[in-house]
């Protein structure tokens, strides 16, 4: 399934697989959310499969959120196909602890 990014009530929720060729699109979409509001929910529980390089690039936009005082929560921590990535980038940490 390709990337799909849809919004409803101010969660962000992503669907398909998160890649090196797609990720960099996820950041520019969310970045341009991040810079005119001060909280954004990103939702990766329907990701279906994500690689290092896209978790590298989710945890730039976690940080490049904190440097601009914009709270991003990233829920996903249920998703046992992108949280083993996650972990293995030691990049979990960039997901809520809530769900």
């Amino acid at each position: 399934m390709a990337l799909q990014i849809s919004e409803a009530r101010g969660v962000f929720s992503v669907f398909g697989k998160l890649n090196k060729g797609n990720a960099n699109i996820l950041k520019r979409h969310m970045t341009n959310f991040l810079n005119a509001t001060e909280k954004v929910i990103l939702n990766l529980e329907r990701v279906e499969q994500i690689d290092e390089i896209a978790a590298r690039t989710l945890e730039s936009l976690y940080r490049n959120a904190l440097q601009n005082n914009t709270i991003l929560i990233i829920l996903g921590k249920q998703n046992e196909k992108i949280v083993s990535t996650l972990e293995a980038t030691n990049t979990a940490y960039i997901l809520s602890p809530n769900r």
